[in-house]
């Protein structure tokens, strides 16, 4: 089969594999559309360096890794201990499969795995025909969802972590920053945990004109207003309850560094929660004496866990978020990787809101 394998930043190859082989309790999946992840474009195209220690262990030995873990596949072979799969049946899963046999798994603490396997590391992941996973791995897709919007569950699942993380409160004012795929699905999973003012923050018009669709009581250009003093005004003066940042990260990915996670400090209320749910890379400087006085929550959220994903598909499956407007660019065929990464990693040049996605 074809797949693409990673070599080193900046090195990745369409190269010829073996189909990978499963055990009794595994089930082998043909790809059938997979998208890049942002965290993805930043880890090929270098410099950027934070994929996982494991990856990091199989490239310094020399040996390549396959990445690739937003995917909807279909179900061609089952192990024989497998129960509740079959061929025909769609799939996807999380990014990070937790182990089973550490002491966090054995007392059911799957969330906290301390030792999870990666898709992309240790398993071989969806930039592929095929890949093999474990049964306990995968979810099964209800119908109703497209293989597109399939695709889009995984990081989806991040967005439910994120919100249950917040813990919103009926009538908590919500502000999200950032209105990518993140932002987008935490405005719409806010909207449904009955929050009562959200306002929803970006630099892009055009999906502002989504998050008002979408719910948001107020939308805020950040390239032309002051957010924090916006946010101020529109909370008289006290600040919002729970502030999520989905704007953070690298900037020459078009995001916004620590900007966002500074506004956040600066906005959020007396006692107020800050989500980090942007992934941000190296050291911040932090007043410390800021986050003392305000006594501010700073919250690293769930991860994207199997009971999340489920979550997920249920919600959008039964129309109560809606994922599909956000997918912009579908391409075809293994090879164009290259091109729906050009554009995952530049997304305000070429218009798109999700990751481009490639139909197998």
């Amino acid at each position: 089969m074809k797949a693409w394998r990673f070599y080193g930043p900046g090195d990745f190859r369409l190269d010829d594999v073996p189909v990978p082989e499963i055990d009794d309790c595994s089930v082998l999946v043909k790809v059938k559309v997979v998208q890049p992840s942002v965290t993805e474009t930043e880890i090929i195209k270098g410099p950027i360096v934070s994929y996982s220690k494991q990856a990091a262990k199989l490239l310094a030995e020399g040996k390549p890794v396959q990445r690739g873990h937003e995917y909807c596949g279909e179900v061609v072979k089952t192990g024989r201990r497998v129960t509740s799969l079959r061929a025909g049946d769609r799939v996807t899963s999380t990014g990070e499969i937790h182990c089973g046999f550490c002491r966090m798994c054995l007392s059911g603490r799957y969330p906290e795995c301390s030792s999870p396997l990666h898709m992309g590391g240790e398993i071989p992941g969806a930039f592929a025909e095929y890949i093999s996973l474990p049964e306990y791995a995968l979810v099964k897709i209800p119908d109703g969802l497209t293989d597109h919007e399939v695709a889009t569950l995984q990081p989806f699942s991040a967005c439910v972590g994120a919100v249950y993380s917040a813990e919103i409160g009926m009538g908590d004012t919500v502000v999200v920053l950032g209105q990518g795929v993140l932002g987008l699905g935490i405005l719409q999973l806010a909207k449904l945990s009955l929050c009562g003012p959200l306002i929803a923050v970006d630099v892009q018009s055009r999906n502002l004109e989504l998050s008002h669709k979408y719910g948001a009581s107020h939308v805020i250009n950040a390239k032309h207003a002051d957010v924090v003093k916006e946010i101020s005004r529109l909370t008289y003066g006290e600040g919002p309850d729970i502030v999520f940042d989905a704007a953070g990260g690298s900037p020459q990915h078009g995001l916004s560094g620590f900007e966002t996670v500074r506004q956040a400090f600066e906005m959020v209320r007396l006692g107020g929660k800050i989500i980090q749910v942007a992934n941000l890379q190296g050291t911040m400087d932090l007043d410390i004496r800021l986050f003392r006085r305000k006594r501010i929550r700073y919250i690293s959220p769930f991860p994207g866990t199997i009971e999340f994903l489920r979550t997920s598909a249920f919600l959008v499956a039964n129309g109560r978020v809606e994922v599909r407007s956000q997918i912009t660019h579908i391409l075809h065929g293994l090879e164009k990787l290259p091109e729906a990464i050009e554009i995952t990693e530049n997304k305000a040049k070429y218009g798109a809101m999700n990751p481009a996605q490639i139909v197998l």
